[in-house]
């Protein structure tokens, strides 16, 4: 308690000093921020999945063999809507596209039908020249194309459409990264480049656009929702305590806070990504409940005192809110245990923000408030409010106690019911607004073009030659069979659909000849002749590694799961020396929904654990802190029934929900019980106890309620749907909290007696009492405060009287400080019988229910421990080892007074 004091001393005392020294860190901060070098903030986005990987994803690995042999395997795919693609104009319409495409810097590779092959023989040549070449040269050849196409199964449905309407243009990027494609406005210019005189409607997706698409919504979410958050969080300051200049302190106070946490995050070298750009709005949002709370404590206090009152205040509040900033970074912290990167991030980022915006909240913003000032208006319409509504939802929450108490029941068995519901998946273009362009193309481009969902099968064989000889052949052509018949696939193609319209044109267009050889010399021979940029894609030059090429027509992780289950398990069936891996974007973010659902269970009941923990430390008591979790477990059961009820899938930003709200809302249990347990050890009564805590909290935790509402509905402003959900689930379940810490948490606590460690840090009993009073010999300090708040402390001024002659009373007193007199009236006169100070026990005959023998009176200042057989029948029941040495005690004492009385005697 001495450091804790020292600590907040130095924002009250010191105000210049610590605003200071704040400043020089900040600059500090404010330089770690900096990329010097471009002269630009050194703040990036990162849109892939790399950081929403396991670390040893195999899916991950299999990706990165594959890129690097055969490029990056996603590709964009632009779609050309027209009239009639095979018409001669048409044909020039894609001619024109590619060329201009194929011109934008950036762009390696475009296969559309101004490029592909249409592999045409005769006795005398092979024409392995494009349709549009081949329209250009012979126009009437065109009218064979369509069926020409139809009867390819290296262009049928993925480079015109069923209905020869829209034709498609499958583009390779060459080293453009999703910051590059949007710095390059690449998305503008391919869509610029394709709309070419007869085309009515260009359309493209892919997963460079899509991540590009991603990183303009998450810079929307700095740039734009962040502002606005902490203008409506400001404004709700102002509204709750009508002061600018507390308001402005708030301000400095939480920007401060903000800009410390971001310069952790550019030293770690992490960028923003799906899940850590939420942090710094859950800061703000979460440092602005924190500061609620302190300036509450610091305006009902008055600061027209002075500066003593001021750390009254600050000292008041500071126990309870490291205590609540320790809850909610536990939260944040059993997040760490995910094995995803992103969520680790995450974790460490949010705990470092909330522990730093704790401790500016104690000691910057004191300091930056002036040093005297009036207080608000104590007459304010919330404030009566709360006055006027605590009494009356006190006595209803005693009177309907069990009523309340099996309504939560009831609720939180309902939620339990949905959340049996739950399902993890995510919805990667759904995650776009349904009127967003993106979106639109690629759900015209997945109905139209066979699917839009692009997936590979990665083939390695480890040995040179080895995907020539017929029997791997056979193996990887019954493979491509296997997933063209599975439902979520539009269309597979691999090198064995090349060999065999390569072996088909080499015998004069033969259909006979559409087979794979009969030997591994013959396929070996083909596929060498075949040689061309497209077949490099599918096949290496050594015909050692492959890669099967799938456009799935599904998009949502579930279904997409389900494909990869099925498939694995049919990829484990090829024999040696095959070896095949499924791998692609959507692949790799299918894994990561199931690694959070897996983990998600793990991190809460850590979460749970150590909060439980903290809790027993605070109340002293296993039992008092797992009734204290009781109301927020509910809340967290209603957090999953939402999600079940709503559909709601467990994705990346909705798996982060549970324990943020356990750990927030727990804070305002503390609150509420802390204040309660105080109210009605002194008052003697639980519904003054529970009155007495609803007018301290009502109104904070009302005001801390709407300031995380609102900082968790900005997010409902994001472009990505994601967020949106985390946003509304979060707000929605956070309001929860707010109803049932006002209802179910005092109908829960008004039977719990708990003594909190503030109380016994706070409790001054003077100088080792355990080895200065009798009664507590043997006891150590702990558990002589635990006795001692059992009990109530009094304070007598000089020639107050503590026992009257003659009283009928079973409470004994314990004289903690000061000196008392025993006497009693005699022939008209005052008869002096004994003096007592420090450690006495007074009163105990009343304890055996004799009257009172004499007066005790005070002679000066003093204070005593009154207690009764009641308090020693709680103690027996709660801490049976103490209650058992104090009864050793006082027996001795007794023992020791008769002892001298019969000395005396004698």
């Amino acid at each position: 308690m001495r450091y804790l004091r020292a600590i907040l001393q130095q924002g009250v005392f010191h105000p210049r000093r610590t605003v200071i020294v704040a400043l020089l860190l900040s600059l500090l901060a404010a330089a770690m921020i900096v990329d010097w070098e471009h002269r630009s903030l050194d703040l990036h986005i990162d849109p892939t999945l790399d950081r929403l990987l396991p670390d040893d994803e195999p899916a991950q690995a299999a990706f990165e063999r594959l890129s690097l042999t055969f490029g990056a395997p996603d590709q964009l795919i632009v779609g050309l809507e027209m009239a009639q693609v095979f018409s001669p104009e048409g044909l020039r319409a894609v001619a024109l596209a590619t060329r201009q495409v194929r011109a934008i810097p950036g762009v390696r590779d475009v296969a559309s039908l101004a490029t592909v092959p249409n592999l045409l023989a005769d006795d005398e040549a092979l024409d392995v020249s494009s349709f549009t070449r081949q329209a250009e040269v012979d126009p009437g050849s065109i009218d064979l194309m369509a069926r020409q196409v139809a009867n390819n199964p290296l262009y049928a449905g993925s480079l015109v459409t069923d209905d020869g309407q829209m034709a498609a243009l499958i583009i390779t990027l060459q080293g453009v990264d999703a910051r590059q494609y949007l710095a390059a406005d690449l998305d503008a210019r391919l869509r610029d480049a394709a709309a070419v005189p007869g085309v009515t409607r260009v359309r493209l997706t892919g997963a460079s656009a899509i991540q590009a698409a991603t990183t303009d919504a998450l810079l929307g979410t700095l740039i734009l929702i962040l502002p606005l958050l902490v203008a409506l969080l400001l404004a709700l300051l102002w509204l709750a305590f009508r002061s600018l200049r507390a308001t402005v302190a708030a301000a400095l106070t939480l920007t401060v806070t903000l800009l410390w946490t971001t310069a952790l995050q550019v030293q770690l070298g992490w960028s923003f990504n799906m899940v850590t750009v939420i942090v710094p709005a859950l800061v703000i949002t979460l440092g602005l409940s924190y500061t609620v709370h302190v300036l509450s404590e610091m305006m009902v206090a008055g600061l027209d005192g002075g500066l003593p009152a001021r750390l009254k205040a600050l000292e008041r509040a500071s126990l309870p809110l490291a205590l609540c900033g320790a809850t909610t970074a536990t939260g944040f912290l059993a997040l760490s245990l995910s094995p995803l990167p992103a969520i680790r991030e995450f974790a460490l980022l949010s705990a470092f923000g909330v522990l730093v915006a704790i401790v500016l909240i104690l000691v910057l913003l004191p300091a930056l408030l002036p040093a005297r000032r009036d207080p608000p208006p104590r007459d304010s319409w919330d404030l009566r409010l709360a006055r006027r509504t605590a009494p009356r939802l006190s006595a209803w929450v005693i009177h309907h106690r069990g009523l309340i108490l099996g309504a939560g029941v009831g609720v939180t068995l309902v939620a339990a019911l949905g959340a049996l519901q739950i399902r993890s998946g995510a919805e990667y273009i759904r995650n776009f607004p349904a009127d967003n362009t993106l979106r639109q193309d690629f759900e015209v481009l997945n109905d139209r073009l066979g699917g839009a969902t692009l997936v590979s099968v990665f083939v390695e064989t480890f040995v040179n030659s080895a995907l020539t000889e017929p029997d791997l052949l056979r193996e990887i052509d019954a493979l491509q069979d296997w997933f063209r018949r599975q439902p979520e696939v539009g269309s597979a193609l691999s090198y064995v659909d090349y060999l065999k319209v390569l072996n088909q044109s080499l015998n004069e267009g033969d259909p006979a000849y559409f087979a794979l050889p009969n030997s591994g010399p013959a396929a070996k021979q083909i596929l060498v002749f075949g040689a061309s940029d497209a077949l490099k894609r599918v096949v290496d030059p050594s015909h050692r590694s492959a890669v099967i090429s799938l456009r799935l027509n599904v998009d949502d992780s579930a279904a997409i799961a389900a494909f990869v289950r099925r498939a694995e398990e049919r990829l484990s069936q090829l024999p040696r020396p095959l070896d095949a891996s499924l791998t692609g974007m959507p692949v790799l973010a299918t894994r990561t929904v199931e690694v959070l659902a897996s983990g998600q269970w793990q991190s809460l009941a850590v979460a749970v654990g150590v909060i439980w923990l903290l809790l027993a430390l605070l109340f002293n008591s296993a039992r008092a802190a797992a009734l204290a979790l009781l109301p927020n477990l509910a809340v967290i059961a209603i957090y999953f029934g939402l999600l079940g009820y709503t559909g709601i899938g467990l994705n990346p930003t909705t798996s982060l929900i549970a324990c943020i709200v356990l750990g927030v809302a727990v804070d305002d249990t503390i609150q509420f019980l802390a204040r309660f347990n105080g109210a009605a050890r002194r008052e003697g009564d639980e519904r003054a106890g529970v009155e007495f805590a609803l007018a301290h909290t009502l109104r904070p935790v009302t005001l801390t309620s709407i300031g995380l509402v609102i900082g968790f509905l900005a997010f409902t402003g994001s472009d990505l749907q994601s967020h949106v959900q985390f946003g509304l689930l979060a707000s929605a379940t956070l309001a929860m909290a707010w109803l049932i810490d006002l209802t179910v948490t005092p109908a829960l606590g008004s039977k719990l007696r708990i003594v909190t460690l503030w109380d016994l840090i706070r409790v001054d009993l003077g100088q080792n009492p355990q080895h200065t009073i009798p009664l507590f010999s043997g006891l150590s300090l702990r558990q002589v405060r635990l006795f001692a708040l059992t009990a109530r402390m009094e304070q007598l001024a000089p020639t107050a009287l503590l026992i009257r002659e003659g009283e009928i009373a079973r409470d004994m007193f314990v004289v903690v400080e000061g000196h008392f007199e025993a006497w009693v009236e005699r022939d008209g006169g005052r008869k002096r019988l004994a003096t007592m100070a420090r450690g006495a026990v007074i009163g105990e005959a009343g304890y055996f229910g004799q009257r009172r023998t004499a007066h005790v009176e005070a002679t000066r200042d003093a204070r005593v421990l009154r207690f009764n057989a009641a308090d020693l029948e709680r103690m027996r029941k709660r801490y049976p080892r103490i209650a058992a040495t104090l009864f050793r005690n006082l027996n001795r004492i007794q023992a020791e007074r008769i002892a001298r009385m019969t000395a005396l005697v004698r």
